[in-house]
Order: C-alpha cells, then structure tokens, then sequence
C-alpha cells in the first residue's frame, strides 16, 4: 500500500512566517478587507441598478454592462497579478491593485453619466483582479503548513467572506439606494480600503522571491491572455445575458477567436523565459485535478442561485424578498459545510474525503430538481438547496487549500490564480449554457409559467447533477494530499 504524498517542510522560515503575532493579526485583518471589498464590489449594483439607470439615464441594456464591465477586467487581471506576486512579490502587486481600486471607485461615485460610470467600473475592476488573488497568496505566506491550524481557518473565513460578499452586495446596494444615494455603495471604499493600505503599506514584508527568476518579461504571454480570456468572457457574457444564440455572430466570433489566442498561448508559453502562465503547474497531478474540480463544483452550483429566482418570482408569485429568503438554505449550508471541512482538514490534514463527500451531496442536492413544477412544496426546495449549499462549502475553502499546497512555494500566487479563474470561467459557462438551454424552452413552447417551470427544471437538474459528477470525478483522480506541520 503506498503512503499518500506529502509535502517536504520549508527549507527555512520566510519573512512572513518572522512577523510577531500583532503584525500578523493586523495584516491579516487588511488582507480580509480587501478580499470583501472586491467580493462585494462584484454585486453591489444589481439592486441599485434602476435607481442608478434613472439618474444618470440610458436604456434597460447598459444595466449588463455596468456589472459586465466590473467583472471582466477583474477576471483577466487575476493570472497577471498572481504570476506578478510570486516573481516580485505580494507587496507591490496588492497595493498597487488596491490603489486603482479605490480610484476606479472614487470615480464611479462620482460619475456624471452611464457611459462614465461603466468605464470607472472597468478601473475598478482592474485593481479588484489583485484584492481577492495577491490577498488569498498573502494569507497563505502569512499561515504556511508549519501553521496548519491557521491556515485552515483563515481559508474557512475567506471563504465565509465571499459567501457575505455575495449576499451583502445586493443587500448594501439596495439600502443605499433607497435611503441615502446610490453612490455610497462606491464612496464607502474609500475609508475602508485606505485603512486596509496603510496597514498594508506599514506593515507588509518588503521581499522578493529567494530565488529571483531573470529573463524577459512575457508580454506575448500577457496580450495573448488577456485578449483570449477578454473575448472568451465577453461571448460567455452577451449569450448569458442575451436571446442570441452560439451561432450568432456577436458570441461565436468572439469565442472562436478567443479559444484561437489561448490555444496559441499554451505553445508560447512552452517557449517563454519566464511564462506569465507556468505551464509546469498542471504536471502536478493534484492541482491539475482540482482545477478541473473547482471548474466543475462552480458550473455545478451557481444556477441555483440565479435561475432558481425566476422560477420563484415568474411561477410561484414570489416576492423579491421571499424568493431571497428561499435561498437562505443554500448559503447557510454553504457555511456551515466550509466550516464543518476547516474542523475535519485541521484534525486529518486531508482534504480530499470532504470534497469528495461535498461533490456527493452537490449531486444528491441537485438531481432532485429535474422534477421541479409549479406545486413543487417550498419545503423541498428548501432542502435541495441545503444540500447543494453542503456541498458546495468544501470546494469554497478545501479547493484553494489544496491548490497552494500541491504546488512550489515560489508559484502559489500563480496557483492562486488558477484557481480562481477557473472556478469564474466555469461559473460563465455553466450560465450561458442554462440561458441557453432555458432559452429553447421558452421559445418552443411560449414564456408561458409550464415553460419557465420545465426550463429551469432542466438547467437546474442537469447542471447541478452533471457538474456534480464531474466534480466528483475530478477528485476521485486526485491523490490524497496530506498537508503536514505543527498546529498553530
């Protein structure tokens, strides 16, 4: 029987594992705002949105792209800042990202039009790529393995922070709107985000990687990247948010040319001193296949959580704030799971048999909904939202866990990366594919409430039940990583 891999100890302590526990304590607390900030940013204005629109003016379309905006340049800029901090160092990629984002949204606080305020989104989306990226990779050096308790607690309470970014977005936006202006959704970075940098400024080690990596900058690797990935997002985002079809000219073109750039990325990156995408990453087998899980535990989950509003509001007669409360299960199993995975990695330093049980219970959750209809009891809704939100919770922490730990200390913030971005490409896909899918339904058979009930039916079960098993598979290949050290 062979023994699991386990990974070697550090040779030595780095800076970040030198700082006195104060230092620590307080950098970790300015890398969390930062993580939230950049989370909440992502959906603050979609409450706020009517109000914004009614102020500023332009039609019911600008509404995509005011979120649109925001989340393409933070997604294309995540392999970049990642890949940045680990050849420089996490210090001048965090700060400089913090920067611009707290200009971009200095900017849209004050913007006088919707085509301004969209560009200042952009800006702003710029500098989030590095917040929740360089942030995650600073969390990381700051609770290596030798510290293993930390390490997995703070992963479980970034994870908690995302799951409070994506409820307290919508949340924030839409009482800012109603009861003082829509602005401060933007303005009130400021104060946070310069507290956050001055600790960060102070107190951050100023180091570069031990072992400095000399040659030319990529930049064939950087503008293949962010075009591919700029194009391939741009037509995942028009046919999720749209009535086109893949055919259509406006998301075919766009994807093909963008599938083109990024296939020619994988052969000059073979060829680069120094690759803005180490390609050598996906020779571990273990962050190979949790890249593919993570793509599929984000495909698998997050139609839930949007198509399901629908069918509640357009069906059941829902109101907006009761379809909210219907997906409360989902979240709180989210929570409670992620935690639950912190307590049993800190106790078997295995992650593996929770995200095995997690893909498990995403399917369990998911496949139940193939049957969904117009008298389908709230009761059992509920419960397949808690089973989806359980197993949904390991991937959220146990994921990123795994992807930092499979890999050189020196590429963590390219894994990082990786991470992450694939998780948000397989969120874009898996919702194009389900407007896609809902799309056919409604257009055979009329918008009528049997149709909507049978589309989402059908996104729902299929997304949730095959992304599920998918996920499974991914970690089924995954070999038992043991992450060892003291507990902190």
């Amino acid at each position: 029987m062979t023994n699991p891999p386990r990974l070697p100890p550090p040779a030595a302590p780095t800076p970040y594992e030198l700082l006195p526990a104060g230092n620590r304590r307080l950098i970790t607390a300015a890398t969390l705002t930062c993580v939230f900030l950049s989370m909440l940013d992502g959906t603050v204005t979609g409450t706020a949105m009517p109000r914004i629109v009614a102020q500023l003016g332009g039609a019911e379309t600008w509404y995509v792209w005011v979120v649109t905006a925001y989340l393409l340049t933070s997604t294309v800029t995540v392999p970049l800042y990642g890949r940045f901090s680990d050849l420089r160092g996490r210090r001048g990629p965090l700060l400089t990202g913090l920067g611009i984002f707290l200009a971009g949204s200095l900017a849209c606080g004050l913007a006088s039009s919707i085509t301004l305020l969209i560009a200042a989104r952009a800006v702003q989306g710029l500098g989030a790529g590095a917040l929740l990226t360089v942030g995650m990779a600073v969390v990381r050096d700051l609770y290596p393995p030798s510290r293993m308790g930390g390490m997995v607690r703070m992963q479980s309470v970034m994870a908690v922070m995302l799951v409070a970014g994506m409820v307290g977005g919508p949340l924030a936006g839409g009482v800012l709107a109603d009861y003082a202006s829509w602005r401060w959704a933007f303005l009130l970075n400021l104060p946070a985000g310069a507290v956050a940098a001055a600790l960060l400024a102070a107190l951050l080690p100023r180091t570069r990687p031990a072992s400095s990596v000399t040659g030319r900058l990529d930049v064939a690797g950087i503008a293949l990247l962010t075009s591919g990935l700029s194009l391939v997002l741009l037509g995942l985002t028009l046919k999720g948010h749209g009535e086109r079809s893949w055919s259509d000219l406006t998301v075919g073109a766009p994807l093909l040319l963008g599938a083109v750039l990024l296939a020619l990325l994988a052969v000059a990156e073979r060829r680069a001193e120094v690759p803005i995408v180490p390609l050598r990453l996906f020779g571990h087998r273990a962050y190979a296949a949790i890249i593919a899980a993570g793509f599929f535990f984000q495909a698998a989950s997050l139609p839930a959580g949007v198509f399901l509003v629908l069918y509640l509001q357009h069906v059941r007669g829902y109101s907006a704030t009761d379809s909210g409360l219907l997906l409360l299960p989902m979240l709180g199993g989210m929570v409670l799971s992620n935690r639950l995975t912190a307590s049993f990695i800190l106790r078997t330093a295995r992650p593996r048999p929770a995200l095995l049980l997690g893909a498990a219970l995403l399917t369990a959750g998911s496949l139940p909904l193939l049957t969904l209809n117009a008298g389908t009891p709230a009761l059992l809704i509920a419960c397949c939202l808690a089973l989806v939100g359980l197993g949904t919770g390991p991937a959220m922490g146990g994921a990123s866990i795994v992807a930092q730990n499979s890999v050189p200390r020196t590429d963590i913030g390219a894994a990082t990366a990786g991470s992450m971005l694939t998780k948000q490409i397989g969120g874009a896909v898996s919702l194009a594919c389900g407007q896609s899918l809902l799309g056919h339904h409604l257009t055979a058979g009329g918008a009528d409430a049997v149709q909507v009930t049978a589309g989402v039916a059908t996104v729902l079960g299929w997304a949730g039940g095959l992304g599920g098993l998918l996920a499974l598979a991914s970690v089924v290949l995954m070999p038992d990583l043991r992450i060892g050290g003291r507990t902190d």
